[in-house]
């Protein structure tokens, strides 16, 4: 019988007695989804699984990403799998040394902006390079209703380009990147498709509303990014070596720490679950 701990207040559940590694019942992957959707994230401890195997655990909850929007992040001979790592990659730093630095939520520049992700750590930072999520439907349902009722009509326009650290990576691949990935509009608000549940969708990649200028949408798009990530709203995870972290993307919003050092190894394997599609490009 599996055994669920609470990691936090606002969000974050680890379950216990279960194995990535080995085939799931139907009864072991409903209680998982009720679980993730309870907390919104979930937390697997002392894991040892080979890609292959992270791959086939996550094609139980949904049609897996082959991250063709970001074609350099691939594993080599997994495109279902991103190495987010410090190690060099045939002998150039990798691309993925510096991601995630500011807050978001995984591929929300795309068309079917992802529904799930799941990140094993292979290898953890000596010190640092911890993650924080915070909990958006409960960032949505603490606003006021005044406040409530003006983001339920606006569309956030997300911009690639707003990915911190970006441009620290290969000008030519960046480029081609930018250019698969248009600036796109998605509700501010959505409901998740599972849950029913509100929750707010924005981050530090807005760039503005849609129909607004940059300058009237910042101050709003400032406060949300302030009010989700309040600390009363958020967890930080401390990596171990093993770990396989799931969240929901439609509910939480992310950010990868960079307070350890980048000459030392941090190796990790993301699998990303697709998610509805939605929005719209934005020509404007």
């Amino acid at each position: 019988m599996s055994e669920v701990k609470q990691l936090a207040y606002a969000l974050g559940a680890q379950i216990e007695g279960v194995s990535v590694s080995e085939p799931l019942s139907d009864v072991q992957t409903a209680f998982i989804k009720k679980i993730w959707h309870e907390h919104h994230i979930v937390l697997f401890r002392e894991q040892n699984a080979e890609p292959r195997e992270i791959i086939e655990f996550a094609g139980n909850f949904g049609d897996l990403d082959d991250h063709a929007s970001t074609p350099y992040y691939r594993l080599e001979n997994f495109p279902q799998l991103m190495e987010i790592t410090t190690r060099p990659i045939n002998g150039r730093p990798s691309e993925t040394r510096n991601v995630g630095r500011n807050w978001h939520s995984d591929y929300s520049y795309t068309q079917r902006p992802a529904a799930a992700s799941m990140l094993f750590c292979v290898e953890p930072a000596p010190v640092g390079g911890d993650t924080m999520f915070c909990n958006m439907v409960k960032a949505y349902e603490t606003l006021s209703k005044p406040m409530q009722k003006i983001v339920d009509e606006l569309h956030s326009v997300y911009d690639i380009s707003l990915t911190a650290g970006l441009f620290q990576r290969d000008p030519k691949e960046v480029e081609e990147t930018r250019k698969l990935n248009p600036p796109i509009a998605h509700p501010t608000v959505r409901v998740h498709p599972e849950s029913g549940k509100k929750a707010l969708y924005v981050s530090e990649r807005v760039s503005h509303f849609h129909g607004m200028t940059g300058e009237e949408s910042k101050p709003l798009i400032d406060y949300l990014c302030y009010h989700a990530t309040r600390p009363e709203n958020v967890y930080r995870h401390v990596w171990r070596a093993g770990d396989l972290l799931c969240w929901d993307n439609r509910t939480t919003m992310h950010v990868a720490l960079a307070d350890f050092d980048l000459t030392q190894t941090r190796h990790m394997l993301r699998a990303t679950l697709l998610g509805e599609h939605s929005g719209f490009i934005v020509d404007d």
